[in-house]
């Protein structure tokens, strides 16, 4: 794993240092040094991970200890790094070590082993540090006079703009924001070009950017010309810093292939199972079977006809996947990526390929580009590639579209290839379970399985077809044909929480207490019908708008919030407009960029700032609502004034439209609207109380921060005594919880015995807590 050469001369006082997640690599680049230069150059290599070093990976403790190898004569080492990861690790090495040894480390964008091979020959020359790199650097040289420059490298520009930014997602520069920067730099009239770790791209071009192998915490160099170049590379630059939403993907911590078995059940597990959503089920197994189209082999008889049938069958996808979650919209950007379509036209034009056979030509190409990433998560968007991939031969060769086998309407567990984002967004309520014998825990498919509650494993394999499985999404446990006693065990950690159950019950003192949902899709609400519920004490409209580089029109917002509100139908619901801003970043609305977002323009104070939008908006939620018992509640209220101004847009619309107003109401989230809530009684019908930010306002305490997850404690007494003022003030409006404490039993018996008689919850919380109040306490 680590290896030096401690014999170097005084003649060579610059070092190479080779860091590579395969040992074979740097030994056999070692090697071609050594023929080159001889022992000239002292050469450390850190490099493969594991005891024996052979597995594939790279260690920063392991560089650190090849650094302190090299000769203390060393004035300079030259650090050469392979792929992704082995930058970060370097980098990460190079804040370890002491700062007389940091001064002498000069990371190299250079390639790896013909950029060793030049610095090793320069060193061994005893050239100058600098001239040393810049050979390194320009060790492809050769290759591209030969060559050529490769296909994809970015025209130069006379840059007039540069920023500099640290990419803010942990994630890195993943399909989301990438397709956010493509949206956004088409709002400039400027050439753009980022650059990270010596790799660079198009502003305009999805896979170019996505295929940077950018990660989380890298500098992204920003270079713009044109007229507005300095207005759009301040735009990007604040795109790349911002913090992703709490929804944003990040990648999951990978549970060991071989996880204990889970208490009472056996250790099954199939060997490279990954769990992907948490969540125990047992059911019968139901498989999708399913061909991709047959790809025509004949030739292009007229090329224009062939290219305007791709043009049309890329737009009829782009308009599919523009309909559906913020996921599939971010897919569909990749539609208008040119260095996806270009390619496939150019095969069209220039070799004549019908129209199919150059797409799926273009694509597997992308998807290929993709594979050869090191970052797990960014390797996982050839996925969507694949997806959106097929999504256009569909219109190209509908004959050959799979229909696939209809899922049945009784619970099941599904087994299929790379269930796609599109699927998982459709899936029916009876899908109790999913077990994707490829996927992954980062795919798109995977992170709506999760906010699904679907319990979900990749990379499964099956001897032959049970009829019946029974798993645990958390750790990979799986059971085939399992016998009752271990299918009750497996399901017993779920039975009941969908059940039906009481409305309300009554407490001890005589007064009722409601069970209410939170609701943020079609699935949750057709739950929420099945399960009982009073009401829907929250329903959510970011699921609309996240990651939208435009707002959806008002007829898209009126269909969409009608097919969440349509299960519900005969219950109040209580929807919330669009909580833009801090976690929840809306690129559309053109906020400005704030050091601290939580406690700047975001919630009402965002929308107030939007007015026409926040007309549209109303106006598609009032349409929607027609015939529904619907109320309307207000986000991050701070002062009356805000609401007052809100509830003026509300009745206007309503006026507009010629439809009664719907009760009116203010989430309390903000101390100031917790400590001050009779001044907001006149202009409110209702409140509810958003324990989540509450908590995070009153104990100084960010939300997403895990060092201070101590903090986060809804059952404090500060947010309970805050919780009864609320209660106290509110001149009889009604007062519910909507935040994730109404959920915890624990704390739910806290905030009943502090007034609050309406608890609203994700639907699988409902059982416990109905449970917790079974006895009518307090």
């Amino acid at each position: 794993m680590i290896a030096a050469d401690m014999a170097a001369p005084p003649t060579a006082p610059v070092a190479l240092l080779l860091v590579s997640h395969s040992a074979a690599l740097a030994e056999a680049t070692e090697t071609l040094v050594r023929q080159m230069t001889g022992t000239r150059v002292a050469v450390a290599r850190a490099a493969g991970a594991g005891p024996d070093g052979r597995e594939l990976g790279t260690d920063p403790l392991a560089i650190v200890a090849a650094i302190e190898a090299l000769p203390e004569t060393c004035r300079a080492i030259v650090v050469l790094m392979d792929i992704g990861s082995a930058l970060l690790s370097a980098d990460m090495a190079r804040d370890m070590v002491p700062d007389a040894l940091r001064a002498k480390l000069y990371l190299s964008p250079a390639p790896f082993v013909e950029g060793a091979l030049a610095a090793a020959t320069a060193a061994g020359a005893d050239l100058p540090v600098a001239r040393i790199l810049a050979e390194a650097a320009n060790a492809l040289g050769a290759k591209h006079a030969d060559i050529g420059p490769p296909q994809e490298a970015p025209p130069p520009i006379a840059a007039t703009a540069r920023r500099q930014v640290v990419i803010a997602d942990p994630a890195g520069l993943h399909l989301r924001p990438a397709a956010s920067i493509v949206a956004t730099a088409a709002r400039y009239d400027a050439d753009i070009r980022l650059t990270v770790n010596g790799r660079s791209a198009r502003g305009d071009s999805l896979t170019a950017l996505l295929t940077l192998d950018a990660t989380g915490g890298a500098t992204c160099v920003i270079e713009a010309a044109g007229p507005q170049a300095d207005g759009a590379a301040a735009a990007l630059a604040a795109v790349l810093a911002q913090a992703p939403a709490q929804e944003s993907v990040q990648e999951p911590a990978q549970a060991p292939l071989s996880a204990p078995a889970a208490e009472g059940f056996p250790s099954s597990a199939p060997a490279g199972a990954v769990p992907v959503s948490p969540g125990r089920v047992t059911g019968p197994l139901h498989v999708v079977r399913r061909a991709m189209p047959a790809i025509p082999d004949h030739p292009a008889q007229d090329r224009d006809a062939a290219r305007q049938r791709l043009q049309a069958a890329i737009d009829a996808a782009f308009a599919q996947l523009g309909a559906g979650p913020p996921i599939m919209v971010a897919q569909a950007a990749l539609l208008r990526d040119p260095a996806l379509t270009d390619p496939a036209f150019l095969a069209i034009r220039q070799d004549g390929l019908n129209e199919a056979a150059a797409w799926w030509r273009a694509v597997t190409a992308a998807q290929a580009r993709y594979d050869a990433l090191s970052a797990p998560y960014l390797r996982a968007r050839g996925q969507d590639v694949a997806e959106i991939g097929r999504a256009v031969l569909w219109h190209l060769v509908p004959e050959s579209a799979r229909p696939g086998p209809a899922i049945p309407d009784t619970p099941c567990i599904l087994l299929v290839d790379a269930l796609s984002a599109a699927e998982a967004a459709s899936l029916p309520a009876s899908v109790i379970g999913v077990l994707d014998r490829q996927g992954g825990a980062t795919s798109h498919a995977a992170i709506l399985l999760r906010g699904a509650g679907i319990p979900a494993l990749a990379g499964v394999m099956l001897d032959g077809t049970p009829r019946t499985v029974a798993f645990d999404g958390a750790t990979g446990e799986i059971v085939a044909d399992p016998d009752a006693a271990t299918a009750a065990r497996f399901a017993q950690r779920v039975a009941g929480a969908l059940s039906d159950g009481p409305a309300s019950v009554a407490l001890r003192d005589g007064t009722m207490l409601e069970f209410w949902a939170n609701i943020g899709s079609v699935r949750d609400s057709m739950a929420a019908a099945a399960a009982g519920v009073a009401g829907a004490g929250l329903v959510r409209t970011e699921f609309l708008f996240l990651d939208r580089p435009d707002a959806p029109s008002e007829a898209e917002q009126q269909d969409r919030i009608a097919a969440l509100l349509a299960p519900l139908a005969g219950r109040p619901v209580v929807l919330r407009v669009l909580d833009a801003g801090a976690d929840k970043p809306m690129p559309f609305l053109a906020l400005a960029h704030e050091d601290n977002p939580a406690l700047g323009v975001r919630g009402l104070r965002a929308l107030l700032r939007r007015p026409d939008f926040f007309r549209a908006h109303l106006r598609a939620i009032l349409r929607a609502g027609v015939g529904m018992d619907l109320r309307i509640m207000m986000p991050m209220v701070t002062v009356a004034d805000e609401m007052r101004a809100a509830r003026a847009l509300v009745a206007e619309t309503c006026r507009a439209l010629a439809v009664p107003v719907p009760p009116v109401g203010a989430m309390i989230e903000v101390p100031a609207a917790a400590l001050r809530v009779r001044d907001l009684v006149e202009g409110c019908d209702f409140f509810s109380i958003g324990t989540n930010d509450l908590t995070q306002y009153v104990m100084a305490a960010e939300r997403g921060q895990q060092a201070l997850a101590a903090f986060a404690d809804a059952a404090h007494p500060a947010v309970l005594d805050l919780c009864a003022h609320v209660v106290a003030q509110a001149a009889g409006r009604p007062v519910s919880v909507c935040g994730e404490a109404a959920g915890d039993p624990r704390t739910a018996r806290l905030l009943v015995e502090a007034g609050i008689r309406r608890l609203s919850m994700g639907v699988a919380r409902l059982a416990p807590v109905r449970t917790c109040f079974a006895t009518g306490l307090p």
